[in-house]
């Protein structure tokens, strides 16, 4: 309001990871509110996954011994993942189908329609619009 961000409702404050996991329970319920309404973007939700271990804090012993498990078995412990690159190309074509759905259909300009998903996805300057096109996994207008 009036380009202030105004807080709701506060979940509380974490110090380890149950209580985290508590908290994001409790938030998705206070989100989960019948009365909340919602749009239609044709995604069902996927199941979210929560790790039940944290990691290692530095000082305390492993629950796993990773070298002696290794050595029991015929899988090998690898590196973990690593993200090069992501993009939200879910979120952009759900808003282009709203976009569609609300009457711009006729109005094939694909570079208006672009600009408009960006601004609604992060409100920011025009300069700043391929940046958010491109963290989507667009190709930004030239």
């Amino acid at each position: 309001m009036n380009g202030r961000r105004r807080i709701v409702a506060h979940v509380g404050s974490a110090h380890t990871e149950a209580e985290l996991g508590l908290l994001m329970r409790q938030a998705q319920e206070l989100l989960d509110d019948p009365g909340q309404g919602e749009l239609d973007l044709g995604i069902a939700p996927a199941a979210r996954k929560a790790d039940l271990i944290g990691p290692v804090r530095s000082g305390e012993a492993p629950l796993f011994d990773l070298q002696e498990a290794a050595g029991r078995s015929d899988r090998q412990v690898v590196a973990p993942a690593r993200v090069v690159s992501t993009g939200s190309d879910v979120l952009f074509q759900a808003l282009a189908r709203v976009f569609e759905d609300l009457g711009f259909a006729p109005v094939t300009d694909e570079v208006f329609a672009s600009l408009v998903i960006a601004r609604i996805v992060e409100p920011t300057s025009i300069l700043d619009v391929p940046r958010v096109l491109t963290d989507l996994g667009q190709d930004p207008a030239s």
